[in-house]
């Protein structure tokens, strides 16, 4: 048998087939190198191969059947692999929770595995040749269809959430292009987000509520009226999703009839009410008064589905009615409508009670703080404006250019009289001088009650007469002589006292003392009136005086320390200590800080008596660590004439060397204006204390420097909220916005907050409301000994 030459068969290069076909092809080849018929199993085996070779072949026709051999062992390899991919996406597909499936160019279903046909409700191999509009509305099929062609048309991957008809499921469905052999197919999947997507919008609830606190919180803080807050508050809460309505109604304290107050809707509508909570105003025909009684009635959130017939004409279905409370009253309600029946679920039943406190305390707050203003600028024995209001017209007229003078009218002995004849007759005598003054006092004039048995005038310098005729020729004939007081009669005397705006001062505070002061120089001169003499020089000499006494106390090492607490304002408790010098004259006893510590600047003693302070504070703080009171970080005040000092750090040095560095007993505050002057020296001196581990704060921020460069250039802590901003807060949003502000700022900069001189539960209230960390103030705690500190420190 002759056989045709192997160069037919074989490239002349590798050797290698031109063909690998199927396995019957390769033994078809075998049989014809060799002749005989050889099966493809035997041909796959080299070591059986060599066995069946027939006797005579040519070496040529010898290494092409090997070189077959090892293309059909190749074959075997692939199709074993080929067999276990085929097992591992069988299995993947019909395992995987998730519908996977092909279709074909056309859109019919080509595989499908049992998660798809669990999801179209049919049985194997019920799902093969069928195409989508066997399984979905037309208008689905449709739609789906369109995806196909263009995932087949443009090869492009297409994703898309698909939601159950119901809305109770939701899929992420990606639908791609597959090349079989250059045959198009689609291939697609659909991963159930049912629970991420629950997940999601439970999420955006929470933000969405928690925006909505936040928002109704910057609006308490910067409201000034009940009308504005209870506005504001339903304009905010009317454009959360699914609230379609918000009003508020207000009751009367007696019969507890509830009258509307103010509204606003989704669709930018609003109303206000002129009538007052005690007067009944019209009602709002929308109205829900049942689910409102009730949560006035039981002080406790309603919800209620039985809606008025003009609810019904809006589509709204439900309703929840959130009782407010002021000084532990009912104050009123406010009443949120929805078109959804289910809106107010579980999540808006325990979270009701927030957005209630939240505008309760907006609401007790701006209540609270009318009455307060009514009462802190009324005298309540005698009717007459208050020191405070006469402060605040005093400072108007300043900030107009007006000028004039202040009188200052004192009853004499009004203590001895007090004594003699009762407290009650005295309280008939003020209001009887007071009458007497009302009746004097012409429309340009002021007229004040500023303390026990003083009044305040203010003239202002258009009047035709002058201050000394009217004192001589009105008041004193006015005022001085007798009473005739509940059976007693009564003789008075008086003395008047006169400063000039604005020669003698801008504010009220400033030409009261001096006023005072006239007032006590005329006395002693036994004259009616004085004036305030601006070019006496005994102040000079007495200063003088003082800064030698000053100079022995720091020799004498008279200066001691008193500690304030500063107070966790979340927790309550000892946060730390502020370190304030106190001077313990021989004589005199102890001496005011106001006195003397403005000297102390302005001598330079202030260098030696911060380094006695500083020393001191860290002596007692081991002293107290050494008993094991564990004592807080103490925070002393570093003047800017200190930082002028070459000695500064040494001083910082030795303080920690005494306490124990390791401990971090010590902080520094400095003041806005340490920055202002020297600025880089300043800069330089703070990075080589940080580097101590001892933190730094600014002092009284906002009262002076105030430039945001330093905060972020310099190595600052904590910023401490001046004193005169928190007694302001409670009674002017100007003041409460600055405060808000500084917190924002400092926390924006990673900076703590503490605030200085919270006297009231209010202000504390308020100041942890705006995130503020620490305070400090008479609320806490007024400045204190070591020992009585220590006292402290053992409770």
């Amino acid at each position: 048998m002759s056989h045709p030459p192997t160069a037919v068969l074989f490239d002349r290069e590798d050797h290698l087939p031109r063909k690998a076909g199927t396995a019957d092809e390769l033994s078809r080849l075998a049989a014809f190198i060799c002749g005989k018929p050889i099966a493809f199993a035997v041909l796959a085996d080299e070591e059986a191969l060599h066995a069946a070779m027939p006797d005579g072949l040519e070496p040529a026709q010898r290494q092409a059947l090997f070189d077959l051999a090892r293309v059909a062992a190749g074959h075997n390899v692939l199709r074993r692999r080929l067999a276990r991919a085929e097992g591992f996406l069988q299995g993947f597909a019909e395992h995987s929770p998730s519908p996977l499936w092909i279709k074909d160019r056309r859109g019919s279903y080509v595989m499908g595995n049992a998660a798809l046909h669990g999801l179209l409700g049919v049985e194997q191999p019920g799902l093969l040749g069928k195409d989508d509009s066997h399984f979905w509305p037309e208008d689905i099929s449709r739609s789906l269809a369109e995806q196909d062609r263009a995932v087949l048309d443009h090869g492009e991957v297409i994703k898309t959430m698909e939601t159950s008809e119901d809305g109770a499921r939701h899929w992420l469905v990606h639908k791609f292009p597959i090349d079989v052999d250059g045959e198009p197919f689609l291939g697609g999947s659909a991963i159930e987000m049912t629970n991420e997507v629950e997940k999601e919008r439970t999420l955006i609830r929470h933000d969405n509520f928690y925006v909505l606190l936040s928002r109704l919180t910057a609006i308490i803080s910067r409201a000034r009226h009940l009308e504005t807050l209870c506005l504001d508050a339903c304009r905010v809460a009317s454009t959360q999703q699914g609230i379609d309505l918000v009003d508020i109604a207000c009751a009367d304290p007696i019969s507890g009839a509830l009258s509307m107050f103010t509204s606003a809707a989704s669709d930018g509508s609003e109303q206000v009410w002129p009538a007052h909570c005690n007067q009944a105003g019209p009602p709002a025909d929308w109205f829900a008064v049942d689910a409102a009684t009730q949560a006035v009635t039981n002080g406790k959130m309603q919800i209620s589905h039985e809606m008025n017939q003009a609810c019904r004409r809006r589509n709204i279905a439900s309703c929840m009615a959130i009782p407010l409370f002021v000084n532990e009253r009912c104050w009123g309600v406010i009443s949120i409508y929805s078109q959804r029946a289910d809106f107010f679920d579980s999540f808006y039943r325990e979270r009701a009670g927030e957005l209630g406190t939240e505008l309760s305390f907006g609401l007790e707050r701006l209540i609270n703080a009318q009455e307060l203003h009514k009462l802190a600028r009324t005298n309540a024995l005698s009717g007459l404006p208050s020191r405070l209001q006469f402060e605040e017209q005093i400072a108007a007229l300043a900030a107009s250019n007006m000028s004039g003078t202040v009188l200052l009218v004192n009853i004499n002995r009004f203590d001895d009289l007090s004594s003699a004849y009762g407290n009650a007759a005295a309280i008939g005598l003020m209001r009887v001088i007071a009458q007497r003054l009302r009746a004097a006092v012409n429309e340009r004039m002021l007229l004040s009650h500023v303390g026990i048995g003083r009044f305040a005038l203010f003239l202002p310098a258009t009047l035709e007469d002058s201050p000394e005729n009217f004192v001589h020729e009105t008041i004193v004939p006015l005022l001085q002589g007798a009473y005739q007081v509940e059976q007693h009669k009564i003789w008075c005397t008086i003395n008047v006292g006169a400063a000039s705006l604005p020669a003698d001062g801008v504010n009220a505070d400033t030409l009261l003392v001096k006023a005072w002061d006239a007032l006590a120089s005329a006395r002693d001169r036994e004259l009616r009136f004085g004036v305030y003499n601006r070019e006496e020089l005994g102040q000079t000499t007495r200063q003088i005086s003082l800064e030698s006494e000053l100079r022995d106390a720091i020799e004498r090492k008279e200066f001691i320390n008193y500690y304030q607490p500063k107070i966790d304002l979340k927790t309550g408790r000892l946060a730390g200590a502020e370190a304030l010098i106190r001077w313990r004259h021989p004589q005199r006893g102890l001496v005011p800080p106001a006195e003397f510590v403005p000297l102390l600047e302005r001598s330079g003693l202030v260098i030696a008596a911060g380094r006695q302070v500083m020393q001191r504070a860290m002596e007692d703080w081991r002293g107290w660590h050494d008993a094991g009171l564990k004592p807080p970080q103490i925070a002393v005040n570093v003047a800017p004439a200190q930082f002028r000092c070459d000695s500064l750090l040494a001083d910082i040095q030795h303080a920690l060397e005494t306490a124990g560095a390791r401990h971090h007993p010590l902080s520094i505050e400095i003041t806005e204006s340490s920055l202002v002057s020297d600025h880089r020296r300043v800069a330089e001196i703070l990075h080589r204390i940080r580097r101590l581990d001892v933190p730094i704060a600014i002092d009284d921020f906002g009262t002076g420097y105030s430039s945001l460069a330093y905060l972020v250039s310099l190595p600052v802590d904590v910023l401490k909220v001046d004193r005169s901003f928190v007694m302001k807060m409670t009674q002017d949003a100007g003041y409460m916005g600055l405060v808000n502000t500084i917190v924002s700022l400092a926390h924006t900069l990673d900076l703590k907050v503490v605030a200085e001189g919270i006297e009231s539960e209010e202000e504390a209230k308020l100041l942890k409301l705006l995130r503020c960390e620490q305070g400090q103030g008479y609320l806490y705690g007024r400045p204190v000994p070591a020992e009585e500190f220590a006292a402290m420190l053992k409770r």
